[in-house]
């Protein structure tokens, strides 16, 4: 079963399990890591989310990941993949970019990111001056909604005409199946640092988490999402 939280950019918890203070590896050990772990389960897809798949790949694994995907009046990207059990994470982002050329994949702080070739999207480039945070028992969710009500995130929204998806819990916030989420100990003194790179940084409290970010452009309306999601 999945589960999905939505605010004003895409994010995925993959499985409930302890959380702990951020700790950011170094690039040589972060690649080291993904030579090493393997994927323990086959992954033959056609036809299917590129979303979906990508957590797929990911699942038992223990990587954080982020997902990128521009949209436009359309449904989401389908893509396919077959994967062999045994294959190094490493190898299976190679093998997924390779049947889904329009994606490419970067390893960014220790962070499997999966995004459209075309670039990273402008408002994740958004420059933070400042965010801070100390608190014993804040949830991921909760964590990013700061993040994005930062005035330099929501200035730079309005200059590219971005809203927040309209959801259930208010603007851009949804939860399609509520449930208990595992509190994490939050420390951030950050300064000077995008947007993105504070995603990254907020989901390797957690282990085992994903985030997701969704722009879409319809007919000039223009709206960005961010999720969690868990148990797929």
């Amino acid at each position: 079963m999945k589960r999905l939280i939505s605010f004003s950019v895409l994010v995925l918890v993959l499985a409930a399990g302890p959380m702990a203070v951020c700790q950011v590896g170094t690039a040589g050990s972060d690649e080291l890591q993904l030579a090493r772990i393997r994927i323990n389960h086959d992954v033959v897809v056609e036809d299917q989310r590129v979303l979906n798949i990508f957590l797929d790949v990911l699942r038992d694994t223990g990587v954080n990941g982020g997902f990128v995907d521009m949209t436009g009046c359309s449904d989401l990207a389908q893509g396919t993949l077959n994967l062999k059990q045994g294959m190094t994470v490493r190898e299976a982002m190679d093998t997924l970019v390779a049947a889904n050329p329009s994606y490419e994949w970067r390893l960014e702080d220790g962070v499997v990111v999966l995004m459209p070739r075309a670039g990273v999207p402008v408002l994740l480039d958004t420059k933070i001056r400042k965010f801070q945070m100390d608190a014993k028992d804040r949830e991921i969710p909760a964590v990013l909604q700061e993040l994005l009500r930062l005035p330099e995130v929501r200035e730079h929204a309005n200059q590219l005409s971005l809203k927040p998806a309209l959801g259930q819990g208010g603007p851009g916030v949804y939860e399609e199946r509520p449930v208990q989420k595992e509190p994490a100990r939050v420390h951030a003194n950050w300064q000077n640092l995008s947007l993105l790179d504070a995603f990254n940084r907020i989901v390797r409290m957690s282990r085992k988490t994903v985030w997701i970010y969704r722009e879409t452009d319809c007919n000039g309306d223009k709206t960005y999402v961010v999720e969690t999601a868990s148990d797929y």
